[in-house]
């Protein structure tokens, strides 16, 4: 396909994958103000996966309860609904996307550790920002490349070609933007939209990458912005190519940490990663 075909072709991809039926049930059910723990409860319990995959999050350390949670009912109660559809949701996400290619499935993986290195310094960040919205953030963080796998999945020729030149060493939104027209960051928007994720969410994905519309990010973009250059740095997986991006300076004006902040955030980082990784990979 030619790089003016896959310009037009990208906006209007139809053919994206749907979430898994109980995902999007328990979507449905939190958005309904009348839902209780006990309804959510029922739906996640249909699925034995997601049952396994949601208990074995609550009791480890990525929570740290004293005490072993039994029931789904209870894991809904103690983490909370968005917390829940948060997790599922990203426990579901990557699955979708099968990788035909040994080199390519190599690069998935990779995608997939510094996706998850990313999500836990996004948390971390809001941590340090006193932001009630953490597992919001967190899965912002862990699917701002969602568009990577998309371009894998969809455009498989084209992405060994991307990689091809960032082996040569280019950057990847560059190598991109030549091949195919497009930014994996539009594309991670198209499948958020495709998904009705959350607004917030979608912006995200779509601007964690400068230069930002407007000039200035906003305060989720930021925060992803920032934990991918956290991420890169402590060499967490790979974004798909070596370079560690400069941090934008509206960024920093958007975030106003306080540099002291740094050490708890790598901390907090690292340890995370390690934690939740056995739950999400």
């Amino acid at each position: 396909m030619s790089r003016p075909a896959l310009r037009r072709e990208l906006p209007r991809i139809e053919d994206l994958p749907t979430l898994p039926r109980t995902v999007l049930r328990i979507t449905e059910l939190i958005n309904d103000p009348a839902t209780s723990a006990r309804d959510l409860a029922r739906i996640i319990a249909e699925d034995q996966v997601l049952t396994a995959r949601l208990l074995k999050l609550v009791n480890s350390s990525f929570y740290g309860f004293r005490r072993k949670i039994a029931t789904v009912t209870e894991a809904v109660l103690m983490i909370g609904f968005e917390a829940v559809r948060n997790h599922l949701l990203t426990t579901s996400v990557f699955d979708l996307f099968p990788s035909r290619s040994p080199a390519l499935r190599r690069g998935q993986e990779l995608l997939w550790d510094h996706s998850l290195g990313c999500a836990v310094a996004a948390k971390a960040i809001a941590a340090a920002l006193r932001r009630d919205n953490l597992e919001e953030i967190f899965v912002a963080g862990l699917l701002h490349d969602i568009g990577k796998i998309v371009l894998i999945a969809k455009f498989p020729a084209e992405a060994e070609a991307v990689a091809a030149r960032v082996a040569r060493g280019a950057a990847i939104l560059e190598a991109e933007e030549d091949i195919l027209g497009c930014t994996h960051a539009a594309v991670g928007r198209r499948l958020a939209e495709h998904w009705n994720l959350p607004a917030a969410l979608a912006r995200a994905i779509e601007g964690h990458h400068p230069p930002f519309a407007g000039g200035t990010p906003d305060e989720q973009a930021a925060i992803v912005h920032l934990a991918d250059i956290l991420a890169r740095v402590l060499e967490l997986g790979s974004g798909g190519d070596d370079r560690i991006p400069a941090l934008d300076p509206a960024a920093w004006r958007t975030l106003r940490l306080a540099p002291t902040a740094f050490d708890a955030i790598l901390a907090s980082t690292l340890a995370d990663f390690d934690d939740i990784g056995s739950f999400l990979r």
